[in-house]
Formats: C-alpha cells, structure tokens, sequence
C-alpha cells in the first residue's frame, strides 16, 4: 500500500512537472522595466500605407525559444493589424526586393521557475521601406532623426533593454510567449504611428 501511495505521489510530480515544461500557461503578476529608445527618419508627411497584400521580408537574429516565440507572436499580430503580409528570410542578405524588418534578439539572461521567472533582455528592430536594413553602421548614437538623400525612403530603429520579474504559476512556454506578446506589440504599434494607423475605435 505504501509503495502505491509512492508511485501515485511520483506520478503527479512528472505529470506537473511535464505541465510546467510542456504546456503554454502563465497566471502570474509581473513588473516589466523597459528603456525604449526610437529614433527614425525626419518625415514631412507618412509613408504610403502598406496595404494587406504588400510583401515585408521579416529578419530575425538570435537564438533559443524567445526567438521562436517572438517569430509567431509577429506573426500572428502583424497579420491582424492588416500592413502587409510578413515573410520569414532563411538567409541574411544585404538588401531585400521588399520592405524589410530585421529583428536582432540579444541572448536574454533568463531564469525559469514554475512560480517565478525572470529576465533582463535587449532586443532591436530596423524597418527599412527600400528593403536596406543597412542604415545602422552609418549611424550616429547621438542622432535624434536619421537622414536619407532619397526622400522617399523611410528608416526607422526601435530598441529596448530591460528587465522583467514575474511572480505566479508560470511554465517555461508561458513565460517566452508573454516576453514575445509584449516585444511584438511594442514594434508593431511603432509601426502603426509610423504609418498613422489608428486602431478601431481610436482617436
């Protein structure tokens, strides 16, 4: 009898165990500090808007789960705010027949328990409308507003580096795909102010 309180007792513990691993859950509380920074080209008037059908070759550098995580979160809500339909590039190249979003996750310092977790990140995102994401190894740190000689061309730069601290019942899928949804959202709303686009309802 007690051997099989024993069994059942090591069985519930994989079984949470696996949960915490394998599913995609978080309940939790969690204290985000992030320092955006965003600096783009000087415009006199938006860009043409980008219409559902339009193609972006998207970028991504970096490597583990956030990468993965942030591709789908991108993915996904890219696709609801309906600016063109983006397209993962296999290879990096130095320039793109399309309008090119180039994401560069720095190796986060991540520590993962089921109740708590935390994490000090750095991510990058360039938009280049000529399909250059190039424009950064001329660039100035202390520039406000980049500067093209074609005034057509539209480039712009959002960084954040931060840190997180989470508190709750959290598994490891949960926790990247929270970090992803929050980076997600971050870009693609600085995309829509580039752009002007309000969301339904908006002012």
């Amino acid at each position: 009898m007690k051997n099989k309180r024993l069994w059942i007792l090591l069985g519930g513990i994989v079984l949470i165990s696996a949960a915490f691993l394998l599913l995609n859950f978080r309940i939790a509380v969690s204290d985000m500090q992030v320092i955006p920074r965003i600096i783009g080209t000087k415009l006199d008037h938006y860009p043409d808007r980008l219409r559902p059908n339009d193609k972006i070759s998207l970028v991504l550098a970096g490597e583990g789960p956030l990468v993965h995580a942030l591709q789908n979160a991108l993915m996904e809500k890219w696709d609801k705010a309906r600016m063109g339909q983006l397209e993962l590039e296999q290879e990096r190249r130095s320039t793109y027949p399309n309008p090119v979003l180039d994401v560069q996750v720095g190796r986060p310092d991540l520590v993962w328990t089921p109740f708590f977790a935390t994490c000090q990140f750095s991510i990058r995102a360039k938009y280049a409308t000529n399909g250059d994401p190039n424009f950064m190894e001329t660039l100035d740190a202390t520039q406000i507003y980049l500067r093209r000689s074609d005034p057509s061309v539209v480039d712009l730069i959002n960084e954040y580096e931060g840190s997180d601290r989470s508190f709750g019942l959290i598994s490891r899928l949960g926790y990247h795909q929270y970090l992803a949804d929050y980076f997600a959202q971050q870009i693609i709303d600085v995309m829509k102010n580039l752009y002007n686009i309000q969301d339904p309802g908006g002012g």
